[in-house]
């Protein structure tokens, strides 16, 4: 092998190495949050409440939700402003109509419905309850992506995705079944929550998928928390006031109280990082493999009771490991060639369908970086862009320069690449005017799905 074909396989390798990364990064993070997320509910004014309703219960959740939402977002602007991502959240988010309405629609799912249902089922049934219903979301997320957009799921993934949801439901059953023994007549409604969770969280990660294709993913979580504290501060809980005369302001006013606040920026912290996390993953390994990776938050959620807590597990944890292992491994050993690309978009149908679509060219001037990087790449056509020139025009147009935006530029590209959204047509290696010695440099050029994109997206 020469050194242009070992920089291209090592290039290849460390990205869809770092999309397993960012999936195992999302899997420790989220199993933090059933820490805080559990303890909330013993603290006042929660720990207080007498609960002998169904809907003091509802109204719970319902506020220990929004607050969530709240303090994930406030995270998440910290975290643009680190990145100095603020300007692309504004280009990204002005384009509503055929980018930001994704992110609004993953709102409704992953809050009201996935975590709001997490909560539920924590609240009426038990944290071990809802961690196992969560579980089944990957299988959601992973047929939603087959069916939608053709994702490569290979049978090896699917036996790796089947092995790890098992790994979770043994470390939880036994602890499962004494739940379900002590729940109340009110039950029905944690079991409920639970089955939403699963299907609000899989429907997201689907409905993420498209945007992503589009829009950076520290930019797109944003966009979509955002949406979820409007949703909840200026809908859900004034028609919870309005129509229920629920009392919305009590508890939310008895919230502030410093324990409380604690666990929920707690709660904000590690849910908010475990959602960057899980965004960054899709792109690079796809929806499916990045859900069934985090799904492992059930093997970390047990070692951080076990550490914090002091509940130990039992033998069926050494059991549910092992699953969860031999599912892991299953999927991260698979060759990297069969992960580099993961959608396999009919061609025939999509050039059908790109021409149906296409329209007049429209100034590049306030698109946001990827947005800009597919016009560039379908203004030239066949003959393609090195990717080193899209960084030149990428600088010049936004003004950026250093270390850190080339490997956003480059990080952008691969996304592109995985996506089936652009193409490799030659490279070579980089002699140090660029990337740096010894990197491969690559020229692209628009796909038919790209193109499709580009024009589903109002980007032409």
């Amino acid at each position: 092998m020469n050194a242009l074909d070992t920089a291209r396989a090592r290039y290849r390798a460390n990205s869809v190495r770092w999309g397993y990364i960012w999936a195992l990064w999302c899997a420790v993070l989220w199993g933090i949050w059933y820490i805080p997320g559990t303890a909330l509910w013993s603290e006042a004014p929660y720990s207080t409440m007498s609960f002998d309703t169904t809907g003091e219960l509802l109204l719970s959740a319902a506020v220990i939700t929004a607050f969530s939402a709240v303090s994930v977002l406030i995270f998440l602007f910290i975290w643009l402003a680190v990145l100095e991502k603020f300007g692309e959240f504004r280009r990204t988010v002005k384009r509503f109509s055929s980018i930001s309405k994704w992110y609004f629609l993953a709102a409704i799912f992953g809050g009201p419905c996935a975590l709001f249902g997490a909560y539920l089922a924590i609240g009426f049934v038990g944290p071990i309850f809802a961690a196992v219903a969560s579980l089944l979301y990957p299988i959601v997320g992973a047929t939603l992506a087959r069916l939608w957009y053709n994702e490569i799921i290979t049978q090896r993934a699917a036996i790796g995705i089947g092995l790890i949801v098992t790994s979770g439901i043994a470390i939880f059953l036994p602890g499962l079944f004494s739940e379900s023994a002590g729940a109340g007549d009110t039950a029905w409604i944690g079991y409920l929550g639970g089955a939403v969770s699963a299907i609000g969280w899989g429907f997201e990660g689907a409905i993420v998928g498209r945007a992503l294709d589009v829009s950076d993913a520290d930019v797109g979580i944003t966009i979509r928390f955002t949406a979820e504290v409007l949703f909840w501060v200026f809908l859900i809980l004034p028609a919870a006031v309005i129509f229920f005369d629920a009392p919305v302001i009590p508890v939310a006013l008895a919230t502030f109280n410093f324990w409380a606040i604690i666990w929920v920026l707690l709660a904000g912290l590690s849910y908010g990082f475990s959602y960057v996390a899980w965004y960054k993953s899709f792109p690079l390994i796809g929806v499916g493999r990045g859900q069934a990776i985090a799904a492992l938050h059930t093997v970390f959620a047990v070692v951080f009771l076990a550490v914090f807590a002091f509940q130990f597990p039992s033998w069926n944890f050494l059991v549910g490991l092992a699953l969860a292992v031999a599912g892991t491994f299953l999927m991260v050993s698979e060759d990297s060639k069969v992960v580099e690309v993961v959608r396999q978009p009919p061609a025939k149908e999509l050039t059908a369908r790109t021409r149906r679509n296409k329209t007049a060219c429209v100034s590049k001037g306030g698109l946001h970086m990827k947005g800009y990087i597919l016009r560039l790449l379908m203004e030239a056509g066949e003959s393609g862009v090195w990717d080193y020139e899209i960084m030149t025009s990428v600088f010049a147009e936004y003004g950026y320069s250093g270390s850190y935006w080339k490997g956003e530029v480059r990080a952008t590209l691969t996304d592109l690449y995985s996506g089936a959204l652009i193409e490799e047509i030659e490279d070579d290696l980089d002699d140090g005017g660029s990337f740096g010695i010894g990197k491969i440099l690559i020229k692209f050029r628009i796909s038919a799905f790209g193109t499709q994109r580009i024009a589903e997206t109002g980007l032409i």
